[in-house]
C-alpha cells in the first residue's frame, strides 16, 4: 500500500468509505462519497485520479458546500485495486469497519414487533398508526413506546366518553401520568389529537382551539378552566351566564375573566356595534383601568392559545371590528399577523411610524446592551433592519396610541425623566 494513503489529511476519506461499510453498502455498489477534505487533500487525490485513463478524460473534482465528491469505482483504479479490494484497502488505512449487520437486524425486528404491537392495539387509526411509524426505535426506547401504544389503546377503548372528563383525568387512568397527553411540545397530546381525527374521521386542525374542539367531541376537556382571556368594558346582548358576566362588569367598570369552558358552553352573543382593542400584554389593561379606559378591551397574553382563538373567533363572526395590537418583536408581528389573516383584525400601532415613535421616545441609556440583558433573541422585527431592536407595549408611545394620553402618568413627569435619563445623580 503506497505511504501517502496513510496521509492524515486523506483520513476522511477512508473514515467515509468504512462508514459506507459500515451500514452494510456493497463495496460494487458505492459510486461517489462527498467528503470534507483539505485543499492539500484534494490536490493528493486528483493526482491519483489523473493517472488513470481507463474512462478516458478525467473530470474535474466537483467540491461543495458538503464537500469534494470522489468517483470511488476511478479511485480505485488510479491505486490498481477493485471493488473486491476496498475493505481491505480502508482497514490497512488504519479505520475500523463496524460490523452493523446485527445492530441492523435487531432495529427491523423490533421496528416489525412495535408496528404489529401498535396494529393490534389500535385498529382503524391509520394517521395514528402512520405517526408512530414514522418514530425511530432501538433497544433503550422499546420499553416507553410499548406503554405509548397501550396508553394509547387505553384511551381508544374509552372513547367516546359517555359524560365529560378532564384530560388530566384520562392521561392519568391510562398512564398514571396526569400530565402524560398534556397538549404541548412533548407530542404526546399531538397522538391523542390524531386518535380523535381516526375516530371521528375529521380533518386537520390548524389552531390550538380545534385541537380542543376535536377532543371535546370526544368527551375530552383541556384546558377549559385553565386558559382564561381578560376582558374590560364589553357588552353582550345575550342572556346566558357568559353574557350576563360580561354585563355586571361592564357596569361596574370593571374587568372579568372568561374561560374556555365559559367560551364554548355557554358563548355569550357580543354586541356587534363595539370595535374590540385586543392587547397583547395584560399591563395595558392595568393601565387601561388607572386611564379610565371605557371602550372594550380585551388580552390575549401574546400566545394566540385555544381560548384566544375561541375570543376572536366569536368576536369576528359576532361581526365586530376587531384592532390587535402586539409587541414590535418577531412574535409580537408574528402573532399579529395571524390574527389579522385569520380574523380580519387591523393592526395599530404596529406600523414603521410608530415603532420610530417608540424608539424615540425611549432614553438613551435604555439603548445599552445592560438594558436587554434578560433578552437573549436579538432578532430584529420582521420587515425592520437595524439595531433598534424590539419595543414592548409598556412603551409610553405605544401605551398612548393605544389608550390615549395621561396627563397624571407618573412615568411622564419631570421627575421621572430625570430619573431616567441620570438614573446614578445623587437626589
Amino acid at each position: 500500500m503506497p505511504s501517502d494513503l496513510l496521509d492524515p489529511d486523506i483520513r476522511p476519506l477512508w473514515q467515509s468509505l468504512a462508514n459506507r461499510l459500515g451500514q452494510g453498502d456493497a463495496p460494487e455498489t458505492i459510486k461517489t462519497v462527498t467528503v470534507p477534505l483539505a485543499r492539500p487533500a484534494r490536490a493528493r487525490v486528483a493526482g491519483w485520479l489523473a493517472h488513470t485513463t481507463s474512462r478516458g478524460r478525467l473530470r474535474s473534482l466537483r467540491t461543495g458546500a458538503n464537500g469534494t465528491t470522489i468517483p470511488v469505482p476511478q479511485l480505485l483504479a488510479a491505486l490498481g485495486y477493485t471493488h473486491h479490494d476496498l475493505r481491505n484497502l480502508v482497514e490497512a488505512a488504519g479505520l475500523h469497519i463496524p460490523d452493523t449487520a446485527d445492530t441492523r437486524t435487531a432495529a427491523r425486528r423490533l421496528r416489525r414487533e412495535i408496528d404489529a404491537h401498535a396494529v393490534r392495539s389500535l385498529p382503524d387509526t391509520p394517521l395514528l398508526q402512520e405517526r408512530l411509524r414514522c418514530y425511530g426505535i432501538s433497544e433503550d426506547s422499546i420499553v416507553e413506546r410499548r406503554f405509548l401504544i397501550d396508553a394509547l389503546a387505553r384511551a381508544r377503548a374509552l372513547l367516546p366518553l359517555p359524560r365529560p372528563l378532564s384530560l388530566a383525568r384520562l392521561a392519568y387512568h391510562c398512564a398514571r401520568d396526569s400530565h402524560y397527553f398534556d397538549l404541548n411540545d412533548n407530542g404526546r397530546g399531538s397522538l391523542l389529537v390524531l386518535l380523535a381525527r381516526d375516530l371521528l374521521n375529521a380533518g386537520h386542525p390548524d389552531t390550538p382551539a380545534g385541537e380542543r374542539g376535536l377532543l371535546a367531541r370526544l368527551g375530552i376537556f383541556a384546558d377549559r378552566l385553565s386558559q382564561t382571556v381578560l376582558l374590560l368594558n364589553i357588552q353582550a346582548i345575550g342572556d346566558g351566564p357568559s353574557d350576563r358576566a360580561l354585563n355586571l362588569a361592564y357596569e361596574d367598570r370593571r374587568t372579568v375573566h372568561l374561560t374556555l369552558h365559559d367560551l364554548t358552553a355557554h358563548p355569550p352573543t357580543l354586541e356587534s356595534s363595539q370595535r374590540l382593542l385586543v392587547v397583547e400584554n395584560v399591563s395595558l389593561i392595568d393601565e387601561a383601568l388607572e386611564r379610565g379606559f371605557t371602550k372594550p378591551i380585551a388580552c390575549t397574553r401574546g400566545t394566540l392559545s385555544a381560548v384566544d382563538h375561541t375570543l376572536l373567533a366569536l368576536a369576528h363572526a359576532g361581526g365586530l371590528s376587531i384592532d390587535y395590537a402586539g409587541d414590535h418583536d418577531p412574535w409580537g408581528h408574528a402573532i399579529a399577523a395571524t390574527v389579522h389573516t385569520r380574523y380580519r383584525a387591523t393592526l395599530v400601532a404596529m406600523d414603521d411610524a410608530a415603532h420610530r415613535s417608540a424608539v424615540e421616545s425611549e432614553p438613551d441609556w435604555s439603548r445599552l446592551p445592560c438594558a436587554s440583558s434578560e433578552n437573549k433573541d436579538h432578532e430584529t422585527p420582521h420587515g425592520r433592519g437595524g439595531g433598534e431592536g424590539r419595543v414592548f407595549q409598556e412603551n409610553i408611545a405605544i401605551i398612548d396610541m393605544l389608550l390615549g394620553p395621561s396627563r397624571t402618568d407618573p412615568l411622564r413627569s419631570g421627575n421621572a425623566a430625570s430619573f431616567a435619563q441620570s438614573p446614578t445623580t445623587p437626589a
